[in-house]
């Protein structure tokens, strides 16, 4: 059925990264101009300021952290570090810059939750009908409820349907009941719900990936292939290892291998989340193998100065085949072959989560053979000491 409104929840802004700027929210830019209404719950925002509000304030402080930790080891003089602290700028202003810039980039239009009735949030409350629930605590739940009572007051008064992006069981179960707001708990699939002429788009983009399979878009591949490595360098992976000494990890990397693209029965594993004239974008499920590699720093406590001291750094590595979620930022009318088709976007948006690298203990350096000859190299010091303390001793001797 067609939506005259889309819309989003908190948890699916959090799937989402919070990221506004990348991934499947930057793709609710569409919605400007477009037939489309974008609304979102004054609830929603506040909730998502809330979130935003938190995470910036962490990253500035592990940014401190890591500016004064660079300071104090020596790695940055007092000018250099003076001017990194500087250069923070205030977590507030930088999360509410943020979210008023998503907020016009999408031309989302705020619905207040003063649309929410007091009789109905009252109602809802004490005959426990969704989103609030039989058992636990149901005043967690009035956010979601003063949310959804909005958005159905509002999308009833103007006589309008809504479909909504949200994971939330209170949401869905809200909807089933609901004649003007309808859900679906996957962000990407309820992007190509709202979208037009999908079927059609959708039989191309098989064809299209199917080529790619058969090995008939070599150029394409290869395209893609160096699109992956570049996306997944900086991709953040969660590592677990043991040691018999305290390590911190202090980078990451996972270098690219090779992809197979996922199939769900006969059918890609893929969705549209956004369709142009000569541009689509869609969201493909890949099997990718690659190498995830590991610095680390190794401690030692030193019980007599009691203090606890650098033991240098070691590295691990380690071959991974994981499932990963991309996006394909695809060129070309969508009803030409094909090859007249190209990839001038790969955006990675879920993939590695955590890499179990065994045990880390300290690298005293070199291979077996560079082991080998430094014995040698020290042996033969020692012969010519020797024999330079053997000719002293001799010159030392009178003579008779």
């Amino acid at each position: 059925m067609p939506y005259d409104a889309f819309t989003i929840d908190t948890n699916a802004v959090i799937q989402g990264g919070m990221d506004f700027e990348a991934g499947l929210l930057a793709q609710l830019k569409q919605f400007k101009d477009g037939p489309t209404e974008f609304i979102i719950s004054e609830i929603v925002v506040r909730e998502t300021l809330k979130h935003l509000l938190l995470s910036t304030k962490k990253a500035r402080d592990m940014a401190l952290a890591a500016v004064n930790r660079a300071f104090a080891t020596g790695l940055m003089d007092e000018p250099s570090r003076e001017a990194a602290v500087a250069a923070l700028k205030d977590s507030r202003a930088v999360a509410r810059k943020r979210l008023s810039a998503f907020l016009e980039a999408t031309g989302a239009e705020t619905v207040p939750a003063k649309l929410c009735s007091i009789d109905d949030l009252v109602k809802s409350y004490f005959e426990t009908t969704a989103p609030f629930e039989a058992t636990g605590d149901k005043k967690h739940e009035f956010p979601d409820a003063l949310a959804l009572l909005s958005l159905q007051e509002w999308a009833r008064s103007s006589g309008k349907t809504i479909l909504a992006a949200s994971g939330d069981n209170g949401w869905k179960a809200f909807a089933e009941a609901s004649e003007h707001v309808f859900v679906e708990g996957d962000l990407a699939a309820a992007l190509g719900i709202v979208q037009q002429h999908t079927e059609a788009a959708t039989v191309a983009i098989e064809a299209f990936l199917q080529a790619i399979d058969d090995g008939a878009l070599e150029e394409t591949k290869a395209s893609i292939n160096d699109q992956l490595s570049d996306a997944l360098v900086d991709w953040e992976f969660d590592v677990e290892a043991w040691s018999s000494i305290r390590y911190e990890v202090d980078q990451t990397e996972l270098k690219f291998g090779s992809f197979e693209l996922v199939k769900a029965g006969e059918q890609y594993a893929m969705t549209i989340v956004r369709l142009a004239a000569d541009e689509t974008v869609v969201r493909v499920e890949m099997e990718i193998s690659a190498t995830a590699n590991a610095d680390f720093s190794l401690y030692l406590w030193d019980s007599i100065d009691r203090e606890e001291l650098s033991m240098g750094g070691t590295s691990a590595s380690s071959e991974e085949t994981f499932e990963a979620s991309v996006l394909l930022t695809i060129a070309g009318a969508i009803d030409g072959a094909p090859d007249q088709l190209e990839v001038i976007g790969v955006e990675v948006i879920d993939a590695l989560g955590s890499v179990d690298m065994g045990e880390v203990e300290i690298d005293y350096g070199g291979d077996d053979d560079d082991y080998d000859q430094l014995q040698l190299e020290l042996e033969a010091e020692g012969d010519e000491a020797g024999a330079a303390d053997a000719g002293n001793d001799q010159a030392d001797q009178p003579a008779e």
